[in-house]
């Protein structure tokens, strides 16, 4: 029996480059540096002060009651909000859907830290009488996932996956993979992370894998340069409507792209004794590949990890090479989030959105702050300005810290 097809059908992105998507993509195309000093909150005694931080966003503007979001983490504010404008793009009449056929399948890292750190202060401060109701619903990780599919009255199969960076790919390829098995029709899927609050920014800070370097905070992330020191923490949601295809087309939706392929694994070492072969991360992109069907020559474009850091970077140009050998000259590659900072729980979402405008738009946005030649990152990763070229075929990848490892091929629709 054939497997069914999934297509992506529409997208909503709240984001540090942008609120909506057109604005969204102008911003990447023009390689804008989307990172700067954090204002949130007083970062003094933070050894980190960079961030991408969402602007101009109030939760006020997209209509949700009142009483509701004041329930809520900015976390669950930001992915109701790219929710909605997916449900606007994709103009899908959800009152017309079978709603026992309809998920939503959520990616994060912190939960709702924001409204769980002003909760816990008012716990050790005020006593317990002065602790929020809403403490135990509002930080939990599965809050968005919740939220959305309680406000639109969605029943399907659904999960929240906490998988560190590759959070939301794990839950993109869910979504597809239960489209597919016909345990659903369609998914919303959303990545979301908002740990732009002391304790989040603690939390990554402590991590190591954040850049200290507050001097320049547009310049600081600058993934494959020679001097990288690490990724900049972002925030933000990217939501995708994904669906069947004979479900898509029955009312006429637009197709941004379909889905080829999905996998995952694990390097199988303690996250303590990284796994500096890349083996593994080998092992996905190259299982991906041939579960798509396609051969390595095919793709037009790599969508990638970038995680600024010195030995990551090495590993991941090293794998490229392995995999496509010489053929990745004839392949575009570019790390967008180097505009906006790494949204760890969002970036899968966030990164299949922007494939997804590529796709559409036959260019590729650079990976921006590239000044300085690794000679052990050598390859063309469209630095600095964007560049025209046709692209039909995407690959995106992503790792996480204790190993994990994801691979995703997005193909634009042909029918």
């Amino acid at each position: 029996m054939s497997k069914r097809r999934v297509v992506i059908t529409g997208m909503g992105v709240i984001s540090p480059s942008g609120n909506d998507l057109d604005s969204f993509w102008t911003s990447l195309i023009k390689g804008e540096s989307n990172t700067g000093s954090i204002t949130k909150f007083d970062v003094t005694n933070s050894d980190v002060k960079i961030a991408g931080e969402v602007k101009n966003f109030n939760i006020k503007d997209y209509g949700f009651p009142f009483m509701l979001t004041r329930k809520l983490d900015v976390f669950t504010h930001y992915a109701m909000a790219a929710t909605k404008m997916a449900i606007s793009d994709s103009a899908i009449g959800l009152e017309s859907v079978d709603r026992n056929r309809f998920g939503v399948f959520v990616g994060n890292c912190l939960g709702g830290v924001g409204f769980g750190e002003r909760e816990l202060f008012n716990l050790y401060q005020k006593g317990y009488d002065s602790v929020s109701p809403y403490q135990s619903i509002s930080w939990f990780y599965t809050a968005p996932q919740g939220q959305i599919s309680i406000f639109y009255k969605l029943k399907g199969y659904s999960k929240t996956f906490v998988t560190d960076r590759i959070s939301s790919d794990i839950a993109i390829g869910n979504a597809y993979q239960s489209i597919q098995l016909n345990r659903i029709d369609a998914s919303f899927v959303c990545g979301t992370e908002a740990g732009l609050f002391p304790y989040g920014l603690t939390l990554f800070s402590s991590s190591g894998v954040l850049s200290k370097r507050n001097d320049c905070p547009s310049k600081v992330y600058r993934p494959y340069d020679l001097n990288r020191d690490g990724m900049v923490l972002g925030e933000g949601s990217g939501v995708l409507l994904i669906e069947e295809l004979e479900h898509a087309l029955k009312r006429n939706a637009k197709i941004y792209g379909e889905i080829l392929s999905f996998d995952s694994n694990c390097d199988g070492v303690h996250h303590k004794n990284n796994d500096y072969s890349g083996k593994r991360y080998k092992d996905v992109i190259e299982s991906c590949i041939s579960k798509a069907q396609i051969t390595p020559n095919e793709i037009d474009y790599i969508n990638l990890d970038g995680s600024g850091l010195w030995k990551d970077d090495i590993i991941e140009t090293n794998v490229l090479k392995d995999v496509f050998g010489t053929g990745i000259n004839d392949i575009s590659l570019s790390c967008p989030k180097s505009m906006f900072g790494n949204t760890f729980g969002a970036a899968g979402a966030i990164d299949a959105i922007i494939n997804c405008l590529i796709i559409k738009n036959n260019k590729i946005p650079p990976t921006i702050n590239y000044e300085n030649e690794d000679k052990q990152c050598d390859l063309n990763y469209t630095p600095n300005k964007a560049v025209d070229r046709e692209v039909n075929t995407v690959l995106q990848i992503a790792r996480g810290r204790g190993g994990v490892n994801s691979a995703m091929i997005i193909r634009e629709f042909k029918g």
